[in-house]
């Protein structure tokens, strides 16, 4: 296939977008530096300069191919001006194209509600911070977008080396200091490895089903527990302490409420719809991989 990807040089972009070269598909990417346009090219795809809030310098590039993949968000007061630049330009182009369009969207798990009496499952409605209200918003316009072959994909707190919550935890352990998080010692956190949710990117946009899926490894496990797995995996201690939000901080730009949210989360419409099979599906082994041990 011949896809676009935005946000191809973060943390989850890097990894989708090595997995889509791996496939034999032709990628290109918005890079938006010139730093990213190297990240982008040195992984095998086409850099295209340009800015995710002005879809004039990419919209054309990204509808003349088979597929979007959109992982791009600022989730800055710029945020929600991109997000219906992309659903305004799709619902006007794709009626002329002729050709199916696939368009694998990221939404997230904060769209949902906090502490659910069950494992959430897809179908269960929005409830989201104020700062993925506008995400909200842009999946209901995107669904009603006749020409589109949409994807959903809700991914857990992503894990990756150097990046995520269990690098966040680790820094802290390794400079003596707490973690510092808006979670609580019982809060149930979601994750999932940046390889694994790129695996389920690819599933996604390969199939042309109508879906919405979560993309979560680990359904769950307490912050406590999880900050200890990292001190032991360090050989060092490591406290955690919950903070409040910025008294100054408006919520539609308070991203990091989400860490507040306790939520345990089912994979399995991902596992049973696209075959995903994630490899690290406990938070000890997620642990043990992404973390190294000291010499």
């Amino acid at each position: 296939m011949n896809i676009f990807l935005t946000g191809g040089s973060g943390t989850i972009g890097r990894a989708v977008l090595t997995r889509l070269v791996e496939r034999g598909h032709k990628v290109s990417a918005l890079a938006r530096s010139q730093a990213s346009a190297a990240l982008v090219e040195d992984a095998g795809a086409q850099p295209l300069r340009g800015d995710i809030g002005d879809t004039a310098t990419w919209g054309a590039a990204a509808l003349a191919g088979d597929a979007l993949i959109h992982l791009a968000n600022s989730f800055d007061s710029d945020a929600k001006a991109a997000e219906d630049a992309l659903a305004t330009i799709l619902k006007q182009a794709l009626p002329e194209r002729g050709s199916p369009f696939r368009l694998v969207y990221t939404g997230g798990i904060w769209l949902y509600p906090d502490a659910p009496p069950a494992p959430l499952r897809e179908s269960v409605p929005f409830a989201p911070i104020p700062a993925f209200a506008h995400v909200a918003e842009t999946i209901g316009r995107l669904e009603r977008i006749d020409a589109l072959s949409l994807a959903v994909v809700h991914p857990a707190l992503v894990c990756a080396p150097g990046a995520g919550p269990l690098e966040e935890m680790a820094e802290a352990a390794r400079s003596s200091q707490p973690f510092v998080t808006r979670a609580g010692a019982d809060t149930q956190w979601p994750l999932v490895e940046a390889g694994d949710l790129a695996d389920l990117y690819v599933r996604a946009v390969e199939s042309q089903e109508q879906l919405a899926v979560f993309g979560c490894g680990v359904e769950a496990i307490a912050v406590a527990p999880l900050v200890e797995f990292v001190a032991q995996r360090l050989g060092r201690s490591l406290s955690l302490e919950r903070e409040s939000p910025p008294a100054d901080l408006r919520p539609d730009l308070d991203i990091a409420a989400g860490y507040a949210l306790s939520q345990t989360v089912s994979s399995e419409t991902a596992r049973q719809q696209l075959g995903w099979r994630p490899r690290f599906t406990d938070a000890e082994s997620l642990v043990r991989a992404l973390i190294p041990a000291p010499d």
